[in-house]
């Protein structure tokens, strides 16, 4: 890895009054500096503290004080006094004590000089230290700093000699460097915090949006209100009841209506749709929307999502929105960053976990098994044919199904992958050599499964057991299985059954599917198209009609208002869900991105690291050789340090020089070598399980902004074109219901009549007298017949005859009566 120095064009001029390369304050100071050397730490303090009484705009002077304090802190951490005595309380009060003003002096020292390496460097130092006592310090500033002191070049006024100078910006990298390490450290412990609260947030606009849908949908199961309004032209007769309505409709659809007319139904032209609307803006509004986009988009569904949230830009559906979201705003992976996405194992570990036997097995036992094999040549290897010798141990059972369910959740959501199989491989392995020969493990596989794990007593199975726990906590793994859990309720909730319902070809009509004559009201999902052919292809009998789509016509309420207030209410709603679920995806997406950006950086950290440990791994294979006269791992380091030299690899440098100013001895080298090689795998394998993580929830939150945002006009349209119908069958009841009553009203005049003359007969009369008061006795008739609902309190149904008068009340007037008529008789004529 190659890393140019910064430099800035010109350093900030020194705002010291005070020469800090005079002889006078450089004697005080390095004499301060040989008694911290010599471990008289209180006595270079009070010379320093002498120097700055005399000289209080010294950067020097500030910058060795703040070195002594540096001092005292190192002195206290290797003390032995225990911080949970009195003494060791008051010890830590006073050690912070000295961080604070060793950070503070610092900070004035380099206010005084900024363009002094050697002031930033002992301010570096002190914001590090700072760290450790002070959670709420932060790396971030110690990097600021390093970055500060590493862009400044060399001045005459700097503070330190030349020869130091470069050893100052190699402790500024490594301390950056290591900053880093500790921000990704505590950035992986915390990221399964943001993750829960993340997925919290989508299950709250998941739920709003849920209930928005439900207020919409249920405004057809709303109960139909008492109409007691009075058909047209029937004033002086008919009042309806409650349940008159639905009866008398009913009575029209089986009795007088067509096959023809029931055809014609089924088909709304655009224009009679418009009219029926008229007065009504939002269904009019509604109405056009649905029609001018099923025309252009051939699709009846249709997304609320079409405006990008961050520049305002439409498109024509959410995919283009999403792809210009993505390309524009939220940004691209380049080849590199996309090469580190694991992949993830699944169908052969999938197979492992689910149908594999996990039990305890008797390691001894086996242990005598695996060396019977091994003296048998002609035995099987196959790990999974072998015959284990299982035991019944509760315990070991308890802990092996922890982390086979553990195990489940991550191949399930399909999150573990090659990185993680062989971390968790290596640990297995590492503690069951001590029980079994390497060799018999991988002679009959053992290292190449999981099931290896029930070979492991209980301290073991716990160790397995915190591995996969601590993966699983830094991932967020279990709060996903749990969220992907729940979608299940959501995704049956968006997926809605409508009634077909088809443009013709020149889209001047829609019409129903002619299936549901015959009761079927939902057929087979053919998408969302809103053209068909197969509609007039479609013959049906006359004795397959039935009344099923009466009752669908007349089920529910006839609320047109409220529904379309309630769809506007979910339109808003799911635009601004959309908006706030795509700022949850772009959240997700820089995460994934910088996570890569991380692995990256650590791939090229750890495969320097590696090399060195190679060149280690390659003079011990030499010293097995006969004759070979040994080197030293710090001299091969040091050949190593020349060649990083002359590549220009500083990063390399800087990690050489650390190993090589300590005087380490060969194992103490490879021993370090070798932890730094394993806390990077740890960090990459945990970034693999982030990166997969943050992909399934991705996903999901692009399945959620899908379902928020999403929704087919049919939902809407169908009530509209419902409620239309509804009207044209009520009318169309309605005129036949007053043609039977004016036919009631002519055989009632007609019985009337009769009735007259037959008392005109019996008493006698003359015929001049009778025809003159022919026109008065004929309103008097119609005026009984008015009278009836007034008598009996309601109208006088198809299926009720009058009967009557039968009896005279105290004023002298007739009382009627209405009786049943009988199916396929004639009215009575019982007076």
């Amino acid at each position: 890895m190659k890393i140019k120095k910064k430099r800035n064009a010109r350093a900030p001029p020194s705002l010291s009054d005070v020469d800090d390369q005079s002889p006078t304050i450089t004697k005080e100071v390095e004499d301060a500096m040989k008694e911290n050397q010599n471990g008289n730490y209180t006595k270079a303090l009070t010379l320093v503290e002498a120097t700055l009484s005399q000289h209080p705009s010294s950067a020097l002077a500030l910058a060795a004080l703040s070195f002594c304090h540096l001092k005292f802190v190192f002195s206290a951490e290797h003390s032995t006094t225990p911080v949970s005595s009195d003494d060791g309380l008051l010890q830590l009060a006073e050690t912070f004590n000295h961080v604070k003003e060793a950070v503070d002096l610092s900070k004035r020292a380099v206010h005084l000089c900024p363009n002094s390496l050697a002031c930033w460097f002992f301010h570096v130092n002190a914001l590090f230290k700072l760290t450790e006592y002070d959670a709420n310090a932060g790396h971030e500033p110690v990097i600021e700093a390093c970055d500060a002191g590493l862009a400044i070049e060399f001045a005459p006024e700097d503070l330190a000699t030349e020869p130091r100078i470069e050893e100052f910006r190699t402790c500024l990298r490594l301390i950056k460097l290591q900053s880093k390490y500790l921000i990704d450290t505590k950035y992986l412990e915390n990221l399964k915090n943001e993750i829960q609260e993340l997925q919290e947030r989508k299950e709250e606009i998941e739920e709003r949006a849920i209930t928005a849908s439900k207020n919409f949908e249920t405004t057809e199961l709303m109960p139909l209100p008492e109409n007691k309004r009075k058909i047209k032209n029937l004033k002086k007769v008919v009042v309806l009841d409650v349940d008159t309505v639905e009866r008398r409709v009913k009575t029209y659809w089986n009795d007088t209506m067509t096959m023809e007319q029931k055809k014609d139904l089924l088909r709304i032209q655009i224009e009679d749709l418009k009219l029926h609307f008229a007065k009504n803006k939002l269904a009019m509004e509604v109405m056009k929307q649905a029609v001018e986009y099923a025309t252009g988009a051939k699709n009846w569904k249709f997304s609320s999502n079409t405006e990008c949230r961050w520049c305002g830009e439409r498109f024509f559906n959410a995919k283009l929105t999403g792809e210009h979201m993505k390309r524009v705003h939220l940004g691209t992976f380049s080849v590199e960053l996309d090469s580190v996405r694991p992949e993830f194992l699944f169908d052969s570990l999938w197979d492992t976990v689910e149908s594999g036997k996990w039990k305890p097995v008797n390691v001894v036992e086996a242990k005598k098994i695996l060396e019977d094999l091994s003296r048998n040549e002609g035995g099987d290897k196959d790990f999974m044919k072998q015959k284990w010798p299982y035991c019944d141990d509760r315990r070991r059972e308890e802990i092996i199904n922890k982390i086979r369910a553990v195990l489940r959740q991550f191949v399930g959501i399909k999150c573990f992958c090659s990185s993680h199989l062989s971390a968790l491989m290596n640990l297995i392995l590492e503690m069951l050599k001590k029980q079994v020969p390497e060799q018999l493990l991988m002679e009959y596989g053992i290292n190449r499964t999981l099931l290896s794990v029930c070979f492991l007593d209980i301290s073991e199975l716990n160790l397995v057991f915190e591995f996969l726990d601590d993966l699983a906590n830094v991932c967020g793994l279990r709060r996903l299985v749990l969220s992907l859990g729940m979608e299940t309720a959501i995704g049956e909730h968006s997926v809605a059954n409508y009634e077909k319902i088809v443009f013709n070809e020149d889209f001047s009509c829609v019409v129903f599917d002619k299936r549901m004559l015959r009761g079927e009201l939902m057929v087979s999902n053919d998408g969302a198209a809103v053209t068909s052919s197969t509609d007039d292809e479609i013959e049906l009998n006359d004795d397959e009609y039935k009344d099923a789509i009466l009752d669908w016509l007349l089920k529910g309420g006839t609320n047109i208002g409220e529904q379309l207030k309630q769809w506007t209410n979910l339109r808003e709603a799911s635009r601004s869900e959309g908006k706030e679920l795509y700022k949850i995806y772009g959240v997700e997406f820089n995460r994934l991105l910088n996570i890569c950006e991380k692995k990256v950086q650590y791939l090229r950290d750890i495969k320097v690291w590696q090399n060195l440990e190679s060149i280690c791994v390659k003079e011990d294979k030499r010293r097995e050789e006969f004759g070979y006269e040994p080197v030293s791992y710090k001299y091969l380091l040091s050949n190593q340090r020349q060649i990083a030299s002359t590549n220009g690899n500083i990063f390399e440098l800087d990690i050489l020089w650390n190993i090589l100013r300590e005087d380490h001895v060969d194992n103490e080298i490879k021993l370090l070598i070798e932890e730094q090689i394993d806390e990077m795998d740890a960090k990459l394998y945990k970034l693999d399980a982030i990166i997969r993580t943050t992909t399934v929830n991705m996903q999901q939150t692009g399945k959620k902004i899908k379902a928020v945002t999403n929704y087919d006009y049919r939902s809407i349209l169908v009530p509209l074109l419902k409620s239309f119908m509804r009207a044209q069958l009520e009318e169309q009841a309605n005129k036949d219901a007053e043609k039977k009553y004016e036919a009631v009203e002519e055989a009632l005049l007609s019985e009337f009549d009769d009735l007259d003359k037959k008392k005109k007969t019996d008493k006698g009369g003359g015929n001049a007298r009778q025809g003159q008061g022919n026109s008065k006795e004929k309103n008097k008739k119609r005026d009984k017949i008015n009278s009836l609902p007034e008598a009996h309190g309601g109208d006088i149904p198809p299926n009720l005859e009058i009967v009557g008068p039968v009896a005279v009340d105290e004023l002298g007037q007739d009382k009627w009566k209405l009786l049943p008529v009988e199916c396929g008789g004639e009215r009575s004529k019982n007076a």
